[in-house]
């Protein structure tokens, strides 16, 4: 017989708390490295690799897959625009064929560097304007998530919290993980403010992951607080704060877990 203090003492217990954190890696390319970015790495549950468009060499993908492997970390392609000289981050006016077919090129490059490690791709992001474009446009956002049905319809589609995400992942029968960042600034509707600018600043990225972590809410652009759907935190690898943020996050989230055991654990079957 369990003693009634005991059974007490479980019930006071704090609920284990199924977070994904998640960092981009792999972002080099040839001479220019990054490598400021595998710091972060011992407190997160999975990194994106960037594919070879927006960053990321055979050779720099190579590694970042070797890392991520001996850090146990579930691993995503990291998909942008064809745009090394803007980094990803000037917007492109493709069509769903020419969209898809960037998208299906770049996790096959990275799935097939990564057999070589045994390593299997478990989820999608996508960077800077593609990003961007993904949350705001309910085509782009749909163009994405066929692409990776067609790939593998097990595939986790990583985008902005918010309604063209989950749609998109309606529409193309596959899972969806809604994303939030600590250091930017969310609309009143629970939106990702893409016309401000990035906050650096550790004092307002703790207290917006506090808010997460306790309320499942966000500080919105009116000096209020939103609820948001959120499966994944993005934690930022080139603020001078990155490795402060990401330590009191790997605290708050002592044991965070990769995305598709978030979604398992969240229904209550874990």
């Amino acid at each position: 017989m369990i003693p009634l203090s005991n059974m007490r003492k479980e019930q006071n217990q704090q609920k284990q708390i199924f977070i994904d954190l998640n960092c981009d890696i792999g972002q080099s390319y040839g001479v220019y490295k990054n490598d400021l970015e595998y710091s972060i790495l011992p407190y997160v549950s999975s990194v994106n690799i960037s594919c070879g468009s927006h960053a990321g060499d055979p050779v720099t993908i190579m590694k970042a897959l070797r890392i991520a492997k001996e850090y146990n970390l579930a691993v995503g392609a990291h998909i942008g625009y064809p745009d090394i000289q803007g980094f990803g981050y000037r917007s492109m006016n493709l069509n769903d064929e020419e969209l898809q077919a960037v998208v299906l090129y770049q996790i096959g490059a990275l799935n097939a560097l990564a057999k070589a490690y045994n390593i299997t791709i478990e989820h999608v992001r996508p960077h800077g304007a593609l990003y961007k474009q993904a949350a705001n446009s309910l085509d782009v956002s749909v163009s994405i998530a066929k692409a990776i049905a067609k790939i593998d319809p097990w595939l986790i589609f990583i985008g902005a919290a918010g309604e063209t995400l989950e749609k998109a992942g309606e529409l193309a029968n596959i899972r969806v993980a809604p994303e939030v960042h600590l250091d930017r600034k969310y609309n009143f509707n629970g939106t990702f403010d893409f016309d401000a600018e990035g906050i650096v600043n550790p004092e307002y990225s703790l207290g917006q992951l506090e808010l997460l972590v306790k309320e499942s809410s966000v500080k919105n652009n009116q000096g209020g607080k939103t609820k948001i759907n959120f499966r994944t935190i993005h934690l930022n690898v080139k603020s001078e704060f990155s490795v402060q943020i990401a330590k009191k996050a790997k605290e708050l989230i002592s044991q965070p877990v990769p995305v598709p055991i978030t979604m398992v654990s969240n229904t209550g079957w874990v």
